[in-house]
């Protein structure tokens, strides 16, 4: 879920347009301009040169938590969209077809009444969509505030195969699920600057608050050809239902055109269970990337990104069946991929910025629907 600040150091390198323009107008107008009115304007335009200098290369748009602001006042408003796409099936680290899990694949609730040795509901494909806006404000040197509010859509296509055994399929049947998920807020602790601005580390402290639901239901076609509705699986519901606490530490870097960056980010759930049972897995990200400015405007990134999270411990009582999604051993694992990222601006102090996101390894807990790329778009207004 998921917001990004530093971008706006790129916009203000317009800003070394503005002498020209401004001086100009000044020119043609008549008496009335004072000396006083131009006396103000030189010393704005210097003070956009200086914090430009203080500002980093922009991060690729799939970034959280990196905001950096060398003065208290200064901030960022936005949206940021982002779209996630699944197909097929993957069991560990090897694709797997749907009639290979439904003859092999242990139904967890086996043993008890009508319920199957084996799998027999799979997801065919999934997509999920999240728009955030989001705002950072520093109020001193050091501190940040941040905040962003998720509105998510997820769509799941599930195969259902007949009867208890068997490759017979029954068809497929499309689950949705869309409304607010987990708001986040928090701060960012700026470090440490070099005299330069060259290199950079700040540190995140963010709560994610329980707003998302996690007893969304839809109707599922089930094995006996019947529809019911039912609470969906855990990856369908749009909150985790914990308080949890996101924490990281992130270090960036610039000279001349280039830019380079890292980050650790934790999310950790800081109650037991929610309010059904269950919870995610402890999540840890890491990543790197490495950008050029090729002029004041445009600016491309490499990023390398790596996750590991545990599988989902407790059980809802109301997710129930021979559903792969049901099991909550399915849930977590690990992921590799590669973004390739652009950043574009405008106008000054408005940047547009597009990423996509492609797997290079996959290694996940049990079966779970396969992850076929990400795509983060962000747009950024910054005020100052």
């Amino acid at each position: 879920m998921k917001c990004r600040v530093t971008l706006l150091s790129a916009s203000l390198a317009l800003a070394c347009i503005i002498p020209t323009y401004a001086l100009a107008v000044g020119d043609d107008q008549d008496s009335s301009s004072t000396l006083e009115q131009r006396r103000a304007l030189s010393n704005r335009i210097k003070q956009l040169r200086a914090l430009r200098k203080k500002l980093p290369i922009p991060v690729p748009s799939g970034l959280f938590g990196i905001y950096a602001f060398p003065e208290k006042g200064q901030g960022v408003a936005g949206i940021n969209y982002q779209h996630h796409e699944f197909d097929g099936l993957i069991q560990g680290s090897k694709s797997i077809s749907a009639e290979t899990v439904v003859t092999s694949a242990p139904n967890r609730f086996f043993g008890n009444p009508m319920q199957p040795p084996t799998l027999r509901v799979v997801p065919k494909s999934a997509r999920a969509d999240v728009i955030f806006p989001f705002a950072n404000f520093a109020f001193n040197d050091h501190f940040a505030l941040v905040a962003l509010a998720p509105l998510i859509r997820k769509e799941t296509v599930l195969e259902t195969f007949s009867g208890g055994g068997g490759i017979n399929s029954l068809g497929t049947n499309t689950v949705t699920t869309k409304g607010l998920g987990d708001i986040k807020f928090g701060t960012i602790f700026k470090a440490y600057n070099s005299d330069d601005y060259g290199h950079n580390m700040l540190f995140d402290a963010v709560l994610s608050a329980p707003t998302g639901s996690i007893t969304e239901e839809d109707y599922n076609l089930t094995p006996m050809n019947t529809k019911v509705k039912t609470r969906l699986a855990y990856g369908m519901q749009l909150g985790s239902g914990t308080w949890d606490a996101v924490v990281g530490v992130v270090y960036w870097g610039k000279q001349k055109q280039w830019g380079w960056g890292a980050q650790y980010l934790a999310t950790i759930p800081l109650e037991s269970e929610n309010s059904e049972g269950w919870r995610f897995g402890d999540k840890h990200e890491g990543t790197a990337w490495v950008s050029y400015e090729w002029q004041p405007d445009l600016v491309t990134s490499v990023r390398l990104r790596g996750e590991t999270q545990d599988e989902i411990h407790g059980i809802d009582s109301k997710i129930y069946g021979p559903g792969l999604g049901a099991n909550p051993d399915n849930y977590g694992g690990e992921r590799a991929e590669i973004g390739i990222g652009i950043n574009w601006m405008p106008a000054l102090a408005n940047n547009l910025s597009l990423e996509l996101l492609l797997p290079i390894h996959q290694d996940r807990n049990g079966v779970q629907a396969e992850h076929e790329f990400s795509l983060a778009l962000s747009w950024r207004t910054g005020f100052f």
